[in-house]
């Protein structure tokens, strides 16, 4: 393949003149994502489609291996691939512009791999051929390599997508109002800090999966570990786009005062964050403590009316709080974008008794109950882990099931629900694959944990301390119980599901 640099193409202003355009009704299309998605435009009765996949799914701004966006561009009425497809691609992090061009794909495929460079201006070294009518960047591969920062830096990346032309290289569309499309793709930002406890220093680990986060603290009189990261509040911004916030925090074990006790009390911006909002860790790496908080879109758009105009951040505070494990009624996976909802028949769960579960699936992006049927696992754990009771290949119809379970006796059990597959019309799709884990405590009487109001942030059973204003006594050695999630890096964006192809 021979190398190229980005050239301004003045053919261009020409071809608009001279060749036809097509006639379409404008929309914008918006996305948020991890892993892949879909965003759409329509062009008359077609729905243009641009399905973007992220390879390797796991990045974080201390990744090695080579990165790659992968691009099918199809009318998802009909699945059908669209051919000799011209876009450009404006890729920004922050106020900083890192790529424009154009590219061109005469299959409707395309990947682009990104190697480390410098872009002065959005001007990038591109490795591949021009498309003769255009000029837009293709190959006979469907392969280009773009040197370029994009996605070496941890944080929040936008690409806007314009098309220029489809069906035929030299079928235009209204340069004065293209269809837009719009992804915000996440590289997790990895800071390690050294605090301080008792005049001992401990390492540690902070991935925020949305953007790079700042000021972070731990405060020794009440264990509390902090940190900001920045947020356009405007809710106009992402209303009519998922969106998802995960943060990671890692603690050593050997930092007793925070990581003896299996339960938390977690805020984002004075909000309480509770249930599948905070789910904490202590098995995938031996000696840390991983702490992790998810806020979905209901939670931002709910926050958003209560936060105070300027605001231009989110506050994160993490503190132990007393032992407080309880049944869960809701679970969030570490991957794929689930909402499991879990509601016991009996209530009050006690041993060595029939109980059935009625499990729910929803979209936690969306919070819409999914409608395909759900091909899942579930698993009950005893206390050292290992399996008491299973159900392989469970099948939830239009997304809820029912399992009978008996427990043996009095304690505290893991639960984990695997989503394997959802059915599109027949089809499976696991594209969104993921792990959702959560506790049965038996005796209990399970309740509904999961609420965030709008009105003050606070849960239906709020935390015992304020997250604000945390004052917590130190406890003795507690017995982790608390189930692990096996989310050891993630990109933070939200998948949309219809019409996903496969490379």
């Amino acid at each position: 393949m021979q190398l190229y640099v980005k050239s301004i193409l003045p053919i261009v202003l020409g071809v608009f003149v001279l060749l036809s355009v097509v006639p379409f009704i404008p929309q914008q299309a918006f996305g948020d994502g991890f892993t892949q998605e879909n965003v759409q435009a329509k062009i008359g009765d077609r729905v243009i489609t641009a399905f973007i996949k992220l390879n390797p799914p796991i990045i974080t701004s201390d990744s090695s291996e080579d990165k790659t966006l992968q691009f099918r561009f199809f009318d998802a009425n009909t699945n059908t691939t669209i051919k000799n497809v011209s876009f450009f691609i404006n890729a920004t992090k922050g106020d900083k512009i890192l790529m424009h061009d154009l590219f061109y794909t005469h299959s409707g495929y395309l990947t682009i791999k990104f190697q480390p460079g410098d872009c002065p201006s959005g001007i990038c070294t591109v490795y591949g051929n021009p498309d003769p009518v255009l000029g837009g960047w293709g190959s006979e591969t469907n392969d280009v390599t773009v040197l370029s920062p994009i996605l070496a830096e941890g944080g929040l990346y936008h690409l806007h997508m314009e098309l220029l032309a489809l069906d035929f290289a030299n079928t235009l569309l209204d340069p004065s109002n293209p269809p837009k499309f719009d992804s915000y793709l996440s590289v997790g930002d990895v800071s390690m800090q050294d605090v301080t406890y008792q005049n001992n220093p401990y390492n540690t680990t902070l991935i925020s999966y949305y953007d790079k986060t700042s000021d972070f603290n731990f405060d020794q009189s009440t264990k509390q570990f902090s940190w900001k990261m920045p947020f356009d509040w405007n809710v106009n911004r992402f209303q009519d786009r998922p969106i998802f916030i995960h943060e990671e925090l890692r603690v050593p074990k050997s930092l007793t005062a925070f990581s003896d006790t299996p339960t938390y009390a977690a805020s984002a911006q004075g909000y309480a964050l509770t249930g599948s909002r905070i789910i904490v860790d202590p098995y995938t790496i031996g000696d840390y403590m991983i702490v992790h908080l998810f806020l979905n879109k209901l939670d931002l758009v709910n926050m958003a009316k209560t936060i105070p105009s300027g605001t231009s951040s989110i506050e994160f505070k993490v503190a132990p709080e007393k032992p407080n494990v309880q049944s869960s009624a809701s679970l969030l996976t570490d991957f794929g974008g689930w909402h499991v909802k879990l509601g016991w028949n009996p209530k009050n769960l006690e041993a060595d008794s029939q109980n059935n579960l009625n499990i729910s699936f929803y979209d936690s992006f969306t919070e819409k109950q999914v409608a395909g049927d759900v091909d899942y696992d579930l698993q009950i754990l005893d206390k050292d882990q290992s399996v008491l009771w299973s159900k392989s290949d469970a099948i939830a119809q239009n997304g809820a099931g029912t399992q009978t379970i008996n427990l043996p006796g009095n304690g505290i059990y893991g639960i984990v629900i695997k989503v394997k597959s959802i059915f599109n019309n027949g089809v499976p799709d696991t594209s969104r694959i993921g792990m959702a884990r959560g506790n049965v405590v038996i005796p209990s009487t399970v309740m509904d944990n999961d609420a965030l109001t709008q009105t003050d942030g606070q849960s239906g059973n709020s935390s015992s301390i304020t997250p604000d204003n945390a004052t917590v006594p130190e406890f003795g050695p507690v017995a982790s119980i608390v189930l692990a999630i096996a989310v050891m890096s993630m990109v933070v964006f939200v998948a949309k599901t219809r019409g996903i192809p496969k490379f």
